[in-house]
């Protein structure tokens, strides 16, 4: 049998909003506390103050909302009373749970069935989401709708294989992680067809219809294009080193010539010098044989009429004629100049007429290997390459008009690859949603049903087709019934999730419902069928006198009870 939390009583130690500090007393026995007032008295707050001491701290998003807070909630669990106290901290919400022993001292986080409990998990076993949030179940906003409904049925949706904890084992192959990777995959292929440009209607302006092939060019190799480019560029490389190489390599064999012949033409030098020397040699040997000196001297003058006749008036003769007016003994050099060599090294031809015909052969060979070098460096070895260039061009132009049909080509494929993606999730979610309306609701009439990508609580009346004006049984929406019928499904739904907990505060709190006397009659009798307290809150102009067992008025914060 299932354990009853209660509650029994509620201290507002200081004032919460425009509630003044009070101290209320719940009957155990009472199935319906209904608080009446005007707009702004505080019904709100009241139920609000109740909610921080049996909800938590999850029950305001802004701590100051009511400025400092000190309440005190009573509850009996069984036959066990437990204190829930709530306070203001630094602008946060503090809560300790205890009981009071013999002497009234608190015992802090006390051992209830065997636990030492604390409030958050205290609390949470205890109640539902619908406990608080009737009017999101009920709401025509179905974000709102399927929220909360996510939250009422988890352990029935781990059972058609829905699991929400991520961190759990069998999360990983679960429909919402298929859908989570689905929509990671598609976020990526949306980001790629947005950086290239894959918009369908964006496409369509440009004259393609991403659905009509034929209207899509081919793909184009641009490897083809990119390597004939490559091949006419190597061409140009090759012709132009070729050319280049061609020159340098005619001017190297010239250089190579070049110092060959100026070793030829050193050696002859070198000889020239040996053979001079071993003249002047033999010369000084003989000084001692005057007639052999008369007879050079003979000869000398007859080679020296030769000279002249040959109109060399050269600086070698002329030393050799100063020579002999002296009396020196000199030979007058042969027929065979020195080839001489200018600072560069290069061989100088003035004394051609006086060189012998071994070095007139090799002054010749310095006069063609001239011409030649002039005529190697001055040859035009330019490659040709204008031809191969203007086909370079072309194959430019059509590599870039092949780059930007490519580039449509990829836009169209990353569309389709986008779309793909997006029907998977679309399908994945499609799945989801048919599981969510395998859920058993646990009240008969009533199911979860898919519609698009959304789902919706909907019922028939089962429960009574009358009341719910639903004679026929048709299914229909929850935010389709009146607001006088809603509470009276939820109360239904509620009844049977707080039935699958082992203990609970069968509670549920209903703010602003119109309620006339057959609705407030169909409540009890509802309320007292399914062992629920009903707390409703109902905006009016009220005479205290009016009050009835079970009834709260509040008055500009103040409130009155039956008799009081």
């Amino acid at each position: 049998m299932q354990k009853e939390v209660k509650i029994i009583g509620l201290n507002l130690n200081q004032n919460l909003g425009i509630l003044n500090a009070c101290e209320i007393k719940f009957d155990e026995n009472n199935n319906m506390i209904i608080v009446k007032g005007r707009v702004g008295d505080g019904k709100s707050t009241l139920q609000k103050g109740l909610q921080l001491g049996v909800a938590g701290s999850k029950t305001l998003k802004d701590n100051n909302l009511y400025g400092d807070i000190d309440l005190e909630s009573q509850l009996l669990d069984g036959d066990k009373k437990i204190y829930v106290g709530c306070k203001s901290k630094n602008g946060k919400l503090e809560y300790i749970l205890y009981e009071r022993d013999e002497n009234g001292k608190k015992v802090l986080n006390p051992v209830i069935d065997g636990i030492k409990a604390t409030p958050a998990s205290y609390l949470e076993l205890l109640q539902t989401e619908l406990t608080w949030e009737m009017d999101k179940l009920t709401s025509e906003n179905p974000t709102v709708q399927k929220s909360i409904l996510l939250k009422l049925y988890q352990s029935e949706l781990k059972k058609v294989g829905v699991v929400f904890d991520k961190k759990a084992s069998l999360y990983e192959g679960s429909i919402l992680h298929e859908i989570e990777v689905a929509e990671k995959e598609r976020d990526e292929k949306d980001r790629e067809r947005k950086q290239c440009g894959g918009i369908a209607d964006d496409l369509m302006a440009k004259g393609f219809n991403p659905d009509v092939p034929a209207n899509i060019p081919d793909w184009i190799d641009l490897s083809v294009i990119e390597g004939n480019i490559k091949k006419k560029e190597d061409e140009i490389l090759v012709g132009e080193t070729k050319s280049t190489t061609k020159k340098e390599t005619a001017l190297n064999a010239i250089a190579t010539k070049a110092a060959e012949l100026k070793s030829k033409c050193l050696q002859y030098n070198s000889d020239l010098e040996k053979s001079h020397n071993e003249k002047i040699e033999k010369i000084n040997k003989s000084n001692e044989n005057e007639q052999k000196k008369n007879d050079i001297i003979r000869d000398a003058n007859v080679g020296l009429s030769g000279l002249r006749e040959l109109g060399y008036v050269g600086k070698e003769v002329s030393d050799w004629i100063e020579s002999l007016e002296k009396g020196e003994i000199k030979i007058l050099p042969e027929i065979g100049a020195l080839i001489c060599f200018d600072e560069d090294g290069r061989i100088l031809s003035d004394n051609y007429d006086l060189l012998d015909k071994k070095g007139r052969e090799l002054l010749d060979q310095k006069i063609e290997l001239g011409a030649e070098y002039v005529n190697v460096n001055n040859a035009d070895y330019t490659f040709d390459s204008e031809k191969l260039k203007n086909e370079i061009a072309v194959l430019l132009e059509k590599k870039a008009k092949a780059t930007e049909s490519n580039k449509i080509v990829t836009a169209v494929d990353s569309f389709h690859a986008w779309r793909k993606s997006n029907e998977k999730v679309m399908e994945l979610k499609s799945k989801y949603v048919k599981l969510l309306s395998k859920v058993d609701t646990g009240v008969e009439g009533l199911a979860i049903i898919p519609e698009d990508e959304n789902i919706f609580m909907m019922y028939d009346g089962s429960y009574d087709k009358k009341y719910f004006g639903n004679k026929k049984g048709e299914m229909r929406k929850l935010s389709a019934y009146s607001g006088t019928q809603k509470p009276m499904i939820c109360l239904l739904i509620q009844n049977y999730l707080l039935s699958k907990k082992p203990k609970a505060l069968r509670y549920m709190f209903i703010d602003n419902v119109p309620i006339d006397k057959g609705t407030r009659v169909l409540l009890e009798n509802m309320a007292e069928k399914l062992n629920l307290k009903i707390i409703l809150n109902i905006t009016g102009d009220f005479e205290r006198k009016e009050l009835v067992n079970g009834e709260i008025l509040i008055e500009g914060g103040e409130l009155f009870f039956e008799g009081k």
